[in-house]
């Protein structure tokens, strides 16, 4: 971070850096400097708190007024702009810019002391992880030391300023922590009492600080003091939450008590039962095009911002992990300690939860002989590692609540982007994100992008059927455009040609690796006994059912029906287009055709309606319900 004495009064910034780890300040090219207007300072801090993204008007202006802006909040917004501009030195909006939809701080790697200290933390930890405790008590040390005060302590408390503010004060706390328990590695256990105990005072509620008491007290030959310690928080649990203290306190407490002598060992690295973690970088590689989905990226990095859990769901082939990883890449920063992602369901069968536990353990370098092989104790154990840490989960093909609930962080900090196909009943509405077929100009601009600008804007009307084609799903359409671009002699038109033919479609969208039809398949273990569902519809072939028509089509009541056409939803194959209206995709149709006519079974539905080579003989009793 720059420093130095003043700068020639009115002189233009040859370097940008800001400070939010206590007041609000900024360099002017010779001196930390305040913005005094409040307004202009809310503002600031708002655009430095999404440093490098814009923020939207609408957004800017509810920060400012809340719920009910004055009718003018848009000019006034633009002259705080205009006053902020010339108070930074940047007339020209350089570093303040205008960026549709609305304005954009623009700051240099190394530029904000919040992103210098949080790579400090991860440094740190990345210490610790790899047994160099005097290291990482170092720099977890220096990294602390350049807090001022509270952060942002001279900005109103709008949403955003006070959600980053309790989540950099709870993350300070997590850091303390971690630098007072390699310090206790190290010996310095008697130096850190008056420390610990006063810590203890100011946050009594957290457990971390309180074994970190006990094991000093008890090195320096106070066990009657750490037990003691140790009644203390729990009676405050018991009394302020009705709860007891966390296993690995407990477990501590006996320890304690049977002087295990472990606890006494200070060699310079990790006690005996202390877990050392690894700081992964586990997340798959960003696609290289990805179009169409920017307002639900946005979506996920605010979500991510304030909340613990983020949920993606939708139809099979939509582009649910395409839009999971590229926004975990996005806000990768804000986790130093570390990004795993775990497919729950890669091959067909779907993770036992204590299989996934055992997976997360071993990607945060937890020993083996360390990880239980109870779900419950696993469970445990993996909040034990997470917690105080700050990590991004991103778990793929996430079955239903079950298979998930002991995976993830139970404190603040770290977490966790949930994909499937349903929607996870762990997050709460405003955390789902529902993805849909891609906009008709997107589809095109992927095409374009894979399979090269110049064929596809040749043929406008071809590369339009084609996107149609593909039902507008992103992994057909990025299947398609990668086969056109390894046929250069084909024509956007050969190509569209031959996808209209129902017969070849669903094995001509298959390309290293990638199948629509493969996709859809995953869907149909999620069916079960639901499976006969699939092929009715197939037989069918119309694009959209209402819940009486499912109730003809299966010969079952309403309830039955209904409850089926919900699983259809769940497994990818449907789309909810209103309250019991539902649309059914081509390549869905296409599918589970195939399929029963592969089979060679013949239907319950084609024995009531009659069927000739796997097409439908008369429907009309269905259509005219449906209708």
């Amino acid at each position: 971070m720059p420093g130095g004495g003043p700068a020639a009064g009115g002189a233009r910034l040859t370097v940008q850096a800001f400070r939010l780890l206590g007041p609000l300040e900024f360099f002017d090219g010779g001196h930390w400097a305040q913005i005094a207007a409040a307004k202009q300072r809310a503002l600031l801090a708002v655009l430095l708190i999404n440093a490098n993204h814009s923020v939207s008007v609408d957004q800017l202006v509810a920060e400012l007024w809340g719920e009910r802006p004055p009718a003018s909040a848009g000019g006034l917004l633009a002259g705080y702009v205009w006053r902020l501009r010339r108070g930074l030195g940047d007339p020209d909006g350089r570093v303040l810019a205008t960026r549709a939809p609305g304005y954009q701080l623009v700051t240099p790697a190394g530029s904000v002391d919040v992103h210098e200290y949080e790579a400090k933390v991860a440094a740190g930890r990345r210490s610790l992880a790899d047994g160099d405790l005097a290291a990482g008590a170092d720099t977890l040390s220096e990294a602390l030391g350049m807090w001022r005060g509270a952060p942002l302590s001279d900005v109103a408390l709008v949403p955003s300023v006070l959600a980053e503010s309790a989540r950099l004060e709870e993350a300070r706390l997590a850091v303390v922590e971690a630098r007072i328990g390699a310090e206790i590695g190290l010996g310095r256990h008697e130096a850190l009492l008056p420390e610990l105990k006063l810590m203890v005072s100011q946050f009594p509620l957290r457990e971390r600080l309180h074994a970190h008491l006990m094991v000093a007290l008890y090195r320096t030959g106070q066990q009657a003091e750490a037990l003691g310690a140790y009644r203390d928080l729990r009676q405050l649990l018991i009394d302020e939450l009705g709860i007891e203290p966390s296993k690995p306190l407990r477990e501590l407490q006996g320890r304690i008590l049977h002087e295990d002598p472990s606890l006494v060992e200070t060699s310079g690295s990790p006690a005996k039962g202390v877990l050392r973690l690894a700081v992964p970088r586990a997340l798959p590689p960003d696609v290289p095009v990805f179009v169409g989905r920017s307002a639900e990226v946005d979506l996920i990095a605010d979500r991510l911002g304030a909340q613990r859990h983020c949920g993606i769901h939708g139809m099979a082939g939509v582009g649910k992990t395409t839009l999971a990883v590229h926004a975990a890449h996005r806000v990768a920063g804000r986790f130093p300690d570390g990004q795993v992602y775990l497919d729950l369901g890669a091959t067909g069968t779907p993770l036992k939860p204590v299989d996934a536990i055992g997976r997360l353990l071993t990607a945060l370098a937890v020993p083996a002989q360390d990880i239980p092989s109870d779900e419950d104790r696993g469970a445990a154990v993996l909040r034990t590692v997470l917690a105080g840490r700050r990590v991004l989960l991103v778990l793929d093909n996430v079955l239903d609540t079950d298979q998930v609930r002991g995976l993830l962080p139970s404190t603040p900090g770290s977490a966790v982007i949930l994909v499937g196909r349903s929607a996870p009943t762990l997050v709460d509405g405003a955390g789902l994100v529902r993805l849909n077929r891609l906009p008709a100009e997107a589809a095109i601009e992927l095409l374009r992008r894979y399979a090269g600008a110049e064929r596809v804007d040749a043929d406008p009307e071809a590369a339009a059927r084609m996107a149609g084609l593909c039902d507008y799903l992103p992994l057909a359409l990025r299947i398609a455009a990668t086969r056109l671009a390894q046929r250069p002699e084909w024509t956007v038109g050969d190509f569209a040609e031959w996808l209209a033919d129902p017969r070849r479609r669903l094995s001509a969208l298959a390309c290293h690796g990638l199948s629509v039809a493969e996709s859809l398949r995953a869907g149909v273990r999620i069916l079960g006994d639901s499976g006969h569902a699939l092929a009715l519809l197939g037989e069918l072939d119309l694009p959209v059912l209402h819940t009486d028509a499912f109730s003809v089509l299966l010969d079952e009541p309403d309830d039955i029906a209904e409850r089926t056409a919900e699983r259809l939803v769940d497994a990818g194959f449907v789309e909810t287009l209103s309250f019991g209206s539902y649309r059914v995709p081509d390549l869905v149709r296409l599918f589970a055709l195939t399929s029963a006519n592969t089979s060679g079974q013949t239907s319950k539905h084609q024995r009531y309606i009659g069927c000739d080579e796997g097409r439908n003989v008369d429907a009309a009793p269905i259509v005219r319900r449906h209708q």
